[in-house]
């Protein structure tokens, strides 16, 4: 397992939860629920939506029913998975460990979220024209860039998810 080894990328996967968090905490302060701010007038704006769903906001408006708690033992079920294949990662796989630690980070950054609210803050909303792409956060971000690397290094043959 060689943990000792890992140290960096745990501090990597600290780091992303605390600009996960801190940036959500701003929104929450600073900008009202369903308000829009322009950033890039045309393409990138902040707007404070509550996600209750799944990634992209699928199964949302569920906020009564089961679902929001079958999701989050979902994404707890998730972080086991990843955490496991993180720590047999070879510690010379930079790129590998890179992937876990980024998709870590932004996996238990909207958990904490989920835990602590009940649904996952979302701010970012990129856009061309009426063209949206759905709402995310840091966390998302971090998500997709972990697994796009993680995909990768699975291209080029240097991971070792046995």
């Amino acid at each position: 397992m060689h943990l000792h080894k890992k140290k960096s990328y745990l501090l990597v996967i600290l780091a992303i939860i605390a600009v996960d968090q801190a940036s959500k905490w701003l929104v929450i302060r600073f900008i009202p629920l369903n308000t829009v701010r322009d950033v890039i007038k045309g393409c990138f704006r902040l707007w404070h939506v509550r996600n209750s769903g799944a990634v992209w906001g699928l199964f949302s408006g569920h906020d009564g029913s089961l679902v929001p708690g079958i999701i989050t033992a979902l994404a707890l079920a998730a972080l086991l998975v990843v955490s496991f294949f993180f720590l047999r990662a070879d510690s010379r796989s930079r790129l590998e460990l890179t992937s876990y630690a980024l998709i870590l980070g932004g996996a238990l950054g909207n958990v904490i979220d989920r835990l602590r609210l009940g649904y996952v803050v979302d701010f970012l909303d990129a856009y061309i024209k009426s063209q949206h792409w759905p709402t995310f956060n840091v966390a998302d971000s971090c998500i997709t860039i972990g697994v796009l690397l993680l995909a990768l290094s699975m291209w080029r043959g240097k991971c070792t998810p046995s």
